[in-house]
């Protein structure tokens, strides 16, 4: 299956959806191919104006600064990674060597800019309509799970989930690290008395821990 089944458009200009699938290490390694910066950073712009919108007129009551917080949650890294696993970028995305040695292509940060970039492109392609098509559904589903659980983030909700019967032990702990100093990847897991929840990885401790929290609630939830 093509990235183009995938995410249900099909492109006329299809060095557009080609060039979304570039990181900017791949680009250097091979001479005359074009990187997906660009197109990230139209896309990035697109995202958040359909985001705005959408708040803008479904909650109405929505204070300024509660719909700067929510749209900041649905267009960060975490978000768009999940629309990124959810159509599986990570088998189109083109990488360097070094890229390629870490993993990279299933790096939440390379993953989220690869969203914004293919939302540049679409947009180049056609329309802001279609655009607005691929976004509304995958993200609308992030700004609503926000909003539920009161605009907390995922080791607020893991600890509140865990202390309900009572004060637990939970800790974070630094498992590993890898990849260069330039581009470092720290593997975490977090701990609830001692015993494993989750793991998770992250260009920062803290983005690891943020990855970790995350995937300890959806094992919670199942």
């Amino acid at each position: 299956m093509t990235i183009e089944e995938k995410i249900g458009y099909t492109f006329t200009n299809k060095k557009l959806i080609e060039t979304a699938m570039n990181h900017t290490s791949y680009a250097n390694e091979h001479k005359g191919k074009k990187s997906n910066e660009r197109l990230e950073f139209l896309g990035d712009a697109i995202l958040e104006l359909i985001s705005s919108e959408y708040l803008f007129n479904k909650y109405p009551r929505m204070p300024e600064g509660e719909m700067t917080k929510t749209r900041a949650y649905a267009v960060c890294e975490d978000s768009l990674s999940i629309v990124a696993n959810k159509f599986g970028f990570s088998d189109f995305l083109r990488v360097g060597k070094c890229e390629s040695k870490v993993n990279g292509r299933y790096r939440n940060s390379i993953l989220a800019d690869s969203v914004e970039a293919t939302i540049g492109a679409i947009y180049l392609d056609s329309n802001i309509e279609n655009a607005k098509e691929f976004i509304l559904p995958n993200i609308i589903p992030q700004i609503e799970d926000y909003i539920k659980n009161g605009g907390k983030d995922y080791k607020t909700r893991l600890q509140e989930k865990l202390q309900v019967h009572g004060n637990v032990k939970i800790e974070y702990k630094l498992i590993g690290e890898r990849g260069p100093d330039h581009a470092k990847v720290f593997d975490v897991e977090v701990l609830c008395n001692g015993e494993v929840l989750g793991k998770g990885e992250g260009l920062s401790k803290k983005e690891a821990e943020m990855d970790a929290a995350k995937n300890a609630l959806h094992i919670q939830t199942k």
